[in-house]
């Protein structure tokens, strides 16, 4: 098992990934995987949302795995339709979630969290069936209580939009028996698929995928700073996401390399210019708190994920 701060930075890869991929379109850094050819068979979706629709969309375009069928829940039907039209030999659009449950081999459910143990104790599933929650508040237990199915047939995976690039970082909990399964789903991350070993292990990695709308607003105010200071919103936009890509990108090759990845964002910044503009601005942060701030922000989405508070600063249950 890769170490878990390599795993994180190929995460916030991947963050700084799905925020360029709209503003940079030539941006493309793939990881590249031996081709096996074996079939995806018919896959189905209960819930069509954003990620969903990312996750489908992966499923068909990657070529290891051929998708006999993928069937989707009609809602969100903008983004069902969508699929629909773009892949029409491939996608059934169902009003009936059984139905789904009945044609499929692998049901992603991607359902609200206050649906999930409704939805999941409304559906006949087929001993067979492999059920993948992608579910951010499920827990392996609940889903293998109201699903009815054996346990190494349930699983829950974390991902981020990027996925529809084939540049994201799925995690997946428990570590796949199946090669194929594990294999089909490393498409998604150009050829990785990050195996946890328990729960815990995976809820500590999903606050890095939580830092994506932080990472986002970040962007957002390095960009609207650059507006107010006359530089064009398009090439604000453009060097924002550049620049970002860049930075992360790095941060990844370096993990990749270094005998001890622990150090190796460490080393990025001890390589920043002594009394230079990137140390100057690091300390300036450092010193108003902003890294601390972070810290506390994760830890409350934590404790959010692990069903200890709301994830607000404050704590309330």
């Amino acid at each position: 098992m890769f170490l878990v701060r390599k795993k994180l930075q190929t995460i916030a890869f991947s963050l700084l990934f799905t925020a360029c991929l709209s503003l940079s379109p030539n941006s493309s850094v793939r990881g590249k995987m031996s081709s096996n050819n074996t079939t995806g068979g018919n896959l189905g979706f209960v819930g069509f949302g954003t990620i969903a629709q990312a996750i489908a969309t992966g499923l068909l375009t990657q070529k290891e795995h051929p998708i006999d069928k993928i069937y989707i829940s009609r809602r969100s039907e903008s983004k069902s339709s969508a699929l629909a039209e773009k892949f029409s030999d491939k996608v059934v659009i169902c009003d009936n979630s059984q139905e789904i449950a009945d044609k499929c081999e692998t049901l992603f459910l991607c359902v609200l969290p206050d649906q999930e143990e409704e939805v999941l104790k409304s559906l006949h599933l087929k001993e067979e069936t492999t059920l993948i929650s992608l579910v951010s508040t499920s827990n392996l237990a609940t889903l293998i209580q109201n699903s009815g199915l054996p346990a190494e047939k349930v699983y829950k995976m974390i991902c981020l939009p990027a996925v529809a690039e084939l540049e994201g970082t799925p995690l997946l909990v428990p570590r796949s028996t199946s090669p194929d399964l594990h294999s089909m789903l490393s498409t998604l991350g150009g050829g990785t698929c990050i195996l946890c070993d328990n729960e815990e292990i995976m809820e500590a990695m999903m606050v890095s995928t939580c830092m994506m709308g932080p990472i986002y607003g970040l962007m957002r105010a390095n960009r609207d700073f650059l507006i107010e200071k006359g530089v064009p919103p398009k090439d604000a936009n453009y060097v924002v996401a550049r620049q970002y890509f860049g930075m992360t990108k790095d941060a990844l090759l370096r993990s990749e390399v270094v005998d001890d990845c622990k150090d190796s964002l460490d080393k990025l910044i001890s390589e920043q210019t002594p009394g230079g503009l990137n140390e100057q601005t690091l300390k300036n942060l450092e010193e108003a708190g902003a890294l601390d701030t972070y810290e506390h922000t994760m830890e409350a989405v934590l404790n959010r994920i692990q069903g200890k508070t709301d994830g607000t600063m404050g704590g309330t249950k």
